[in-house]
C-alpha cells in the first residue's frame, strides 16, 4: 500500500465492469471531493472514507481497474459537520456509509484536516446499491439475511443443500444488523423481528419474510 497526501491507494485483482458511459463515475467534480464514510473513530476523532468512486471521475468505461482509495480525516474543534441545506451537525449525526463533501478537495489543497464535511441527500437507489442488496441483473434476485447481535447465524444446512442453486443464483449476504449504517433497514422497510429474509431484484424489495422456504417458493415462482 501506498500513502499519498492522506490518501490510501489499494489494487485488487480483476476488473469492475461499470456502466457503458465513456466516464462511469464522470458526474464527480475536480473540486468536490466525495466520499463514503467507512469508518469512524469518535475517541481519536477521525474518519475514513472510502473515495474510490471521485478517484476514479476521469477514467474511461465501461470496465475500470478494480483499485481502491481510501482517505482519512483528522476531525479538528474548528471542523464544521453540516447537511446540504447548512444545519450545523455532530458526531452523533455521523452513520457509516453517508456521502460526504469534504471541503477543501485533495485536488485544491494536500491536507488530512478538512475545514468543513457537508453529508449528501442519497437517493433510495443508491442506498440499495451501496449496501449491496440489488441483484446484478434482470431476471435475477439476490437474498440478504439479517440477523441481530447475539443471534445464531440463520442457516439451516438441509435447505441449502437442496435449493443452493435456487437461493444463491442472484447473489446471497448474511450480515448483522448495523442500527449505526446510514440505511437502517429495521426502520425503512418495517422489520419487527431478526432474523429476516429479504429478496430483491435489481430495483427494490420484493419479498420479506422469516421463512427461507419463503424464498426458495418465491424465487422458482418468478422462472
Amino acid at each position: 500500500m501506498k500513502r499519498i497526501a492522506g490518501i490510501m491507494i489499494y489494487l485488487l485483482v480483476g476488473l469492475a465492469l461499470t456502466s457503458c458511459s465513456s466516464k462511469p463515475y464522470g458526474e464527480y467534480k475536480d473540486d468536490q471531493m466525495i466520499g463514503f464514510i467507512s469508518g469512524i473513530n469518535e475517541q481519536d476523532k477521525i474518519i475514513d472514507f472510502d473515495i474510490s468512486e471521485w478517484m476514479k471521475r476521469d477514467e474511461p468505461g465501461p470496465a475500470i481497474a478494480d483499485w481502491g482509495a481510501s482517505y482519512e480525516a483528522h476531525i479538528l474543534p474548528g471542523t464544521s459537520i453540516s447537511n446540504e441545506v447548512g444545519e450545523r451537525l455532530g458526531w452523533s449525526d455521523l452513520k457509516q456509509g453517508q456521502k460526504v463533501q469534504i471541503n477543501p478537495s485533495q485536488a485544491e489543497k494536500v491536507t488530512d484536516t478538512p475545514d468543513k464535511l457537508i453529508i449528501l441527500t442519497m437517493s433510495n437507489e443508491e442506498l440499495l446499491k451501496r449496501a449491496g442488496y440489488l441483484a446484478g441483473q434482470k431476471g435475477s434476485y439476490r437474498t440478504i439475511v439479517v440477523y441481530e447481535s447475539g443471534q445464531a447465524v440463520p442457516l439451516e444446512t438441509d435447505l441449502l443443500e437442496k435449493d443452493a442453486s435456487v437461493i444463491f443464483q442472484g447473489g446471497y449476504t448474511i450480515a448483522e444488523y448495523n442500527p449505526n449504517y446510514v440505511l437502517d433497514i429495521k426502520r425503512a422497510f418495517g422489520i419487527k423481528a431478526f432474523p429476516v429474509f429479504l429478496v430483491f431484484d435489481t430495483e427494490k424489495l420484493v419479498l420479506q419474510t422469516d421463512q427461507p422456504e419463503a424464498v426458495v417458493s418465491f424465487i422458482e415462482a418468478q422462472r
